[in-house]
């Protein structure tokens, strides 16, 4: 084997355990990310705030045309 061979085979290693460190830091913080919005309520928010998005939506509409809302 040639000694650029030898030495690409290195770098693929070296890349790969960085990867898998990437991947598990990202595991990581994905978990974390779940915990705290199930903490937070996060998904009980979400649906609020999605109504008075669409109540304001509508009173846009409604005042665009003139009318009140």
């Amino acid at each position: 084997m040639s000694d650029l061979e030898l030495t690409m085979m290195r770098r693929v290693g070296e890349l790969n355990k960085e990867n898998a460190r990437l991947k598990a830091e990202v595991e990581r913080l994905t978990k974390a990310g779940d915990a705290m919005a199930e903490e937070m309520g996060l998904e009980t928010y979400a649906e609020e705030h999605f109504k008075q998005q669409k109540e304001f939506l509508k009173a846009w509409e409604a005042a665009k045309e003139g009318k009140q809302p």
